[in-house]
C-alpha cells in the first residue's frame, strides 16, 4: 500500500488521531510531537507553544517557507480536528511538500530532505501518527523527493576577486608605464660615446626580464600567503635583481668599453624598473608616481626650454632623485612586519618565474629591435616606431582595464552557463570584445600622439609611416593576448611564438620593414588562434 493510500484510508489511522473518535491523552500527543506541557492538561496555550526543542511565546514570528511553525495544543481533540496548514506537521504530504518546498527543490537526494525533517522535529513516531502505519521519516522524505521537481535556487554570487582594483588604477598604471619615456631625450647628452646604445639595450632587456619574473613570484606569493611573506620574497628578489643588473653592466663595460656615465645610466634604468615592479605588485602606484615626478618634471622642463646647457645638471639630478626615491620606497614597502614562515622560494614559484623572465626578454627585444634596425634593416631612425612607442606604453593601462572586464565577464559566464559549447562560444566573443577594446584604445592614443607631433613640428605625418605604426599596433595586440594567456597560466606557446618572431626579424633583418610587418602579423595570428582555443575552455577561466 502506498503512502498516499495509507493517509487516505481512515481505517489505517492510529486510534489516537481518528477524526471523531476517542483521542489519545494530551500528554501522549504532546510527547509524540515534542510538546512540553509544564502545567499538565490545564496548562495555558502559551506554555504549550514550542518550537521543537525551544519554548517560545505565542508572538514569535516565523517564516512559513524557511522555518517550521510551532504546534499549539488546546485540548485532546486538537490534532484530530485541526484545519490543514494551522499546525505542524501538516495533515497531508502535499501540504508538507509546500512547507519544505525550498529544501525539496534544491535537495540532491531524499536523505537531505530526511535530515531537514528530523531537524524540524519530525521523528518516525510523529510520521506514523500523522501519516499512517509503516510511514517513517525516510519513507516520507522519499515521497517528497519524487513529488517536488528539482528547481535549485541560484547560489549567492562569489565576491569579486578584483573588487579592490579601483576604476582609475589601470589608467594610473598606463601613465606610469609611459612617463619614463620623457626622460630618455633629456638624458641624450649622457648617452653618447662608444657602446652607449648597447648599454641602453642591455639595461632594458635585463630590467624588463628580471622585473617580469619578480612580478610573477610576487603575485603568486600574494595569492598563496599573506602580504608579509610576499614582501619578504620581493625584498630578496629586489636585492638579487640589482646584483644581476650590476653584473650585466659590468660585463657590457668590458665588451664595448662604454663610458662611466653611460654605465651608471644603464644601471639606474634597471634599478628603477625593479623598484617600480615591487611597488606595483604591492599596490603603491601613487607612491611610485610621486617618486617619478622629479625626473619627469626636470626632463620636461629641460626639453621645453630646448635643452639649455645650464640646466643639464638639473635634469640629471631629477633622474637620480627618481631612482633613489623609487629604491627607498621599495625597501620601505618590503620591510618585514611578520616573522618568516616556510621556505623563501618554492619550486612552483621558480617554475612560474622562469617563463615570465623569458617572455620579458623576448617582448623587450620585439619592441626594441624595429627601433634599432630601422625601416631598411640597416639602422637609422624608425620614425613610426618612435611615434607609437609612447602610445603603446600608455595603452598598457587600456590593456589592464580590458583584461579586468574580460575576466569578470568569464566569471559570470562560468556561473550562468551549463553547456561547455555555449560557454566556449560566449567566452570567445568576450575575448574578441576585449581585444577590440584594447586595439581601439591603442589606436586612439596613437592618433593623439601623431597629432601632437604634427602640431609641434616634430614630425610630418605621411602615408609611408602607416606600415611602421601598424606593425607596432599588431605587436601590441599580440602582447595583450600573451599577457591574458599568462594570467590563466598558459605560458609555453606565447613564449615560443614570440621568440620565433624575434628570431625571424633578426635573421632576415636585411629585408627591413616587410619582415617586421610579417613577423608581428604572424605572431598576432598564432597567439590569437591559441587564445581562442585555450580561453574557450571553462577550466582555464577558473584560475
Amino acid at each position: 500500500m502506498s503512502v498516499e493510500e495509507v493517509i487516505q484510508d481512515p481505517s489505517m489511522r492510529p486510534a489516537g488521531i481518528q477524526p471523531g473518535g476517542p483521542a489519545a491523552s494530551v500528554d501522549e500527543q504532546a510527547m509524540d510531537f515534542g510538546v512540553i506541557q509544564p502545567g499538565g492538561p490545564a496548562a495555558s496555550v502559551d506554555e504549550q507553544t514550542v518550537e521543537f526543542g525551544a519554548i517560545k511565546g505565542k508572538e514569535s514570528a516565523r517564516s512559513r517557507r524557511t522555518r517550521a511553525r510551532p504546534i499549539r495544543v488546546d485540548g485532546p481533540e486538537r490534532l484530530a480536528t485541526a484545519v490543514a496548514g494551522d499546525e505542524f506537521p501538516p495533515p497531508t504530504i502535499a501540504a508538507l511538500c509546500d512547507e519544505f518546498a525550498d529544501i525539496c527543490e534544491s535537495a540532491v537526494d531524499a536523505l537531505e530532505i530526511a535530515s531537514a525533517l528530523e531537524f524540524a522535529g519530525i521523528s518516525d513516531r510523529t510520521a506514523r501518527l500523522r501519516y499512517g502505519p509503516g510511514v517513517d521519516v525516510f519513507v516520507l522524505a522519499q515521497e517528497m523527493y519524487f513529488r517536488v521537481p528539482r528547481r535549485p535556487s541560484e547560489p549567492e554570487p562569489p565576491p569579486d576577486p578584483w573588487r579592490q582594483v579601483s576604476k582609475f588604477q589601470p589608467a594610473l598604471r598606463g601613465l606610469l608605464y609611459a612617463l619614463p619615456a620623457v626622460c630618455f631625450p633629456a638624458a641624450g647628452v649622457l648617452l653618447t660615446g662608444p657602446g652607449a646604445l648597447t648599454v641602453l639595450v642591455v639595461a632594458l632587456l635585463a630590467g624588463w626580464g628580471l622585473s617580469q619574473g619578480l612580478a610573477a613570484i610576487g603575485y603568486l606569493r600574494l595569492s598563496a600567503t599573506d602580504t608579509g611573506q610576499a614582501r619578504r620574497v620581493l625584498r630578496v628578489g629586489l636585492a638579487v635583481g640589482l646584483a644581476l643588473v650590476a653584473a650585466a653592466m659590468a660585463t657590457t663595460a668590458v665588451v664595448v668599453h662604454a663610458r662611466i656615465p653611460v654605465l651608471v645610466f644603464g644601471a639606474s634604468e634597471g634599478a628603477y624598473m625593479l623598484a617600480a615592479c615591487v611597488l606595483l605588485v604591492l599596490g603603491a602606484e601613487r607612491w611610485l608616481l610621486a617618486a617619478l615626478a622629479p625626473a619627469v618634471l626636470a626632463s620636461a622642463t629641460f626639453l621645453l626650454l630646448h635643452k639649455p646647457a645650464g640646466l643639464e645638471h638639473v635634469a640629471w639630478a631629477g633622474l637620480a632623485a627618481t631612482v633613489t626615491a623609487a629604491l627607498v620606497l621599495a625597501i620601505a614597502f618590503t620591510r618585514r612586519i611578520s616573522p618568516p614562515a616556510g621556505r623563501l622560494l618554492v619550486g612552483a614559484e621558480l617554475r612560474a618565474a622562469l617563463p615570465a623572465v623569458g617572455f620579458g626578454l623576448v617582448a623587450a627585444g620585439l619592441l626594441i629591435f624595429p627601433v634599432l634596425a630601422g625601416p631598411e634593416g640597416h639602422g637609422g631612425v624608425n620614425v613610426g616606431a618612435l611615434l607609437v612607442a609612447v602610445p603603446l606604453a600608455l595603452s598598457m593601462g587600456t590593456a589592464e582595464w580590458s583584461m579586468l572586464r574580460y575576466r569578470r565577464r568569464t566569471q559570470r559566464l562560468l556561473r550562468a552557463t551549463l553547456e561547455p559549447r555555449k560557454f566556449a562560444r560566449r567566452a570567445r566573443l568576450a575575448l574578441l570584445g576585449a581585444l577590440l577594446e584594447y586595439v581601439a584604445g591603442a589606436v586612439a592614443l596613437t592618433a593623439a600622439a601623431v597629432g601632437v607631433a604634427a602640431v609641434t613640428g616634430l614630425v610630418h605625418p605621411r602615408s609611408a609611416l602607416m606600415p611602421e605604426i601598424g606593425t607596432y599596433l599588431a605587436l601590441g595586440a599580440a602582447m595583450f593576448l600573451a599577457l591574458l594567456l599568462q594570467a590563466v597560466r598558459a605560458r609555453g606557446l606565447p613564449l615560443a611564438a614570440a621568440a620565433t618572431a624575434l628570431a625571424v626579424e633578426v635573421t632576415f633583418r636585411a629585408h627591413g620593414l616587410p619582415v617586421q610587418v610579417a613577423a608581428a602579423t604572424g605572431l598576432l595570428v598564432v597567439i590569437g588562434g591559441y587564445a581562442a582555443v585555450v580561453l574557450g575552455r571553462a577550466v582555464r577561466n577558473a584560475y
